[in-house]
């Protein structure tokens, strides 16, 4: 009978504790994914095509995911982005053409006030990205490549609010590099024959010789039955080598669809 109560006290203390970590478990097991699609008005300037920059539209997709690590204030975010470049000829007529492939991860420590509506994070962020640019009337420098990989300062602030049906967020995202690797392939040019070239470089790369500025307002809006998002974003991408000069400039708007649900409780960090 003794080791019979002694069964039960236990496994009642072991439920209790269980019931006890719940919602810290639960915490965790939301996943927000949001697929946006991007449109806006940008600048490229690389000097290897071109003296003169180009200037015109482009059109862009992205997915943006967070989740909760099993601490209760810190949450990680991923991101894919691929932006479709196509610029208005330059002053001589020329045409470019360019492809952005970019994707990172970053682990971020969350502050949250006034009962959760006003929340503030910031954290190192991981980001890879590989461009590509065209110039199709460019016998001799027809093409032009670069590859970044970035350790980045991430911060942020949201601010929810709510309407008489709906409920919105207000959001603010910059990140910006601090160390980081580029490589830019080796570049020639060829005239009747005659072969000139610029050697590749592969250097270790921060603000005193690569510049990259991140940022983004958006507003989520919660309806009955679906959540969008609409904001603005601007990029600016700088970077010099020893011979060359490449920089992005661009702003756009931000059309989104964000999906909310839970995962398994060991599925998640």
């Amino acid at each position: 009978m003794r080791l019979r109560t002694y069964i039960l006290v236990a496994w009642m203390l072991a439920a209790a504790t269980v019931a006890a970590q719940e919602p810290t478990a639960g915490y965790g097991r939301e996943h927000t994914n949001v697929l946006k699609l991007r449109a806006g008005y940008g600048r490229q300037l690389d000097t290897y095509l071109s003296l003169l920059s180009f200037q015109g539209y482009q059109v862009g997709l992205g997915n943006e995911w967070w989740q909760s690590f099993r601490q209760p204030h810190w949450e990680h975010v991923g991101r894919v982005d691929l932006n479709v470049f196509r610029y208005t000829p330059n002053p001589p007529g020329n045409r470019i053409t360019g492809l952005l492939i970019g994707g990172g991860w970053g682990a971020l420590y969350r502050w949250k006030w006034l009962d959760e509506r006003l929340q503030v994070h910031a954290g190192p962020y991981l980001e890879a990205e590989f461009g590509v640019r065209y110039l199709g009337n460019n016998v001799n420098k027809p093409l032009s490549m670069d590859i970044a990989v970035d350790v980045k300062a991430m911060g942020g602030v949201s601010w929810s609010f709510y309407g008489k049906k709906n409920s919105y967020r207000l959001n603010y995202l910059i990140r910006t590099n601090l160390i980081g690797f580029d490589y830019v392939p080796e570049y020639g040019q060829s005239y009747y024959e005659l072969y000139s070239g610029v050697p590749g470089i592969a250097r270790c790369a921060g603000h005193w010789n690569h510049n990259t500025v991140k940022h983004e307002l958006s507003l989520d809006l919660q309806f009955p039955h679906s959540t969008w998002r609409v904001g603005a974003e601007h990029h600016f991408n700088s970077y010099r080598t020893d011979y060359l000069h490449f920089t992005t400039n661009q702003i756009g708007l931000i059309v989104g669809c964000i999906w909310k649900y839970r995962l398994h409780a060991h599925s998640r960090l």
